[in-house]
């Protein structure tokens, strides 16, 4: 594969300007090293959003010769948009990251200097969970050689906790993403998905930089409608797909025993944010969780308690512990 860039980084985006901006900004304040803007591209993948998203991108363009914009003609999706980012790319890595995530200045020279030196399947970056745009934008001077951790051993990166489920923690070899069937993914998980299955049937090794590099996004509004409870099933319904790529039954059943441990507080914050409570709902859980008759039983209780109780509830914990902060 002839790549014209060494990193691509990818961001699907839909009706969300504002963020993109911030996002952009921290990513062209780092394009004053030039080996860093003549090795990284952008690629904005929108979602055929109504908003100033094309705009914006490309008043960047005019700066920046290495930004690459897309606008689906209609929503396909956020797994396919996703997708789409990385498809329309021409890095040898990619990084596919949230339209509401932070790059903090300085790491994309590293990541270049690192890339560079060595070939890998998998590099996945430690991260804040919340947004401080002044932090974001102080520079990294460097980082230290014990915080960087490599893997032959997709079980151990996973149990590690060096491969969670959030999109923009991931550098990926393309060339090996591409291999991976793109067509058959669970709903809402097709990157991450695609991503343990790669790293499940290659030899190449995988990497954890242990230093903060990435600022996440705190917009929940992916979890309107009580989203996350259809996230829990269809990672567990893909953890399942693993046996075929390399992983042991051993390291999928106690997996599954994790993910069923999270339902009760998935069905909390479900609830939160306005999961119907419907009969259709209560049989998935069902399906799904049956082998854990204790669960099932706390998370039915809950599950028939009015969601305005729940948000009261939480709304009242966050106040006590603002108060106590």
């Amino acid at each position: 594969m002839n790549n014209k860039f060494l990193l691509s980084i990818c961001i699907p985006t839909y009706n969300r300007a504002s963020y993109l901006k911030d996002c952009l900004d921290n990513i062209v304040c780092q394009f004053d090293n030039e080996t860093v803007k003549n090795l990284i591209e952008i690629v904005v993948s929108d979602n055929a959003s109504s908003d100033d998203t094309k705009k914006i991108v490309e008043d960047y363009q005019i700066k920046f010769g290495n930004i690459k914009y897309f606008r689906n003609q209609e929503n396909i999706g956020m797994d396919e948009n996703i997708l789409n980012s990385v498809l329309k790319s021409n890095g040898k890595y990619c990084w596919h990251i949230g339209d509401d995530d932070f790059i903090r200045n300085g790491t994309l020279k590293f990541l270049i200097e690192l890339l560079l030196k060595k070939d890998i399947a998998l590099l996945s970056v430690n991260f804040y969970p919340y947004i401080d745009i002044k932090k974001s934008r102080e520079k990294i001077d460097k980082i230290r050689e014990d915080e960087i951790k490599f893997f032959q051993s997709p079980e151990e990166f996973y149990s590690k906790g060096y491969c969670q489920g959030i999109l923009g923690i991931f550098i990926f070899n393309k060339e090996l993403w591409l291999k991976i069937d793109r067509r058959n993914y669970e709903k809402y998980w097709s990157y991450y998905e695609i991503i343990l299955k790669m790293i499940g049937a290659t030899s190449l090794p995988l990497a954890y930089i242990e230093h903060p590099l990435l600022f996440i996004g705190q917009d929940y509004r992916w979890n309107e409608g009580g989203t996350a409870l259809f996230i829990l099933i269809h990672s567990k319904r893909f953890i399942k797909k693993l046996e075929n790529f390399g992983y042991t039954k051993n390291f999928i059943d106690s997996e599954m025993d994790r993910l069923a441990n999270n339902l009760f507080a998935t069905i909390l914050s479900a609830k939160s944010y306005n999961l119907k409570c419907s009969f259709k709902n209560l049989s998935l859980i069902y399906k799904e969780f049956l082998n854990y008759p204790s669960k099932i039983f706390l998370t039915t209780i809950v599950f028939f308690i009015p969601n305005y109780f729940i948000k009261f509830a939480k709304n009242t914990r966050k106040n006590l512990i603002k108060k106590n902060v």
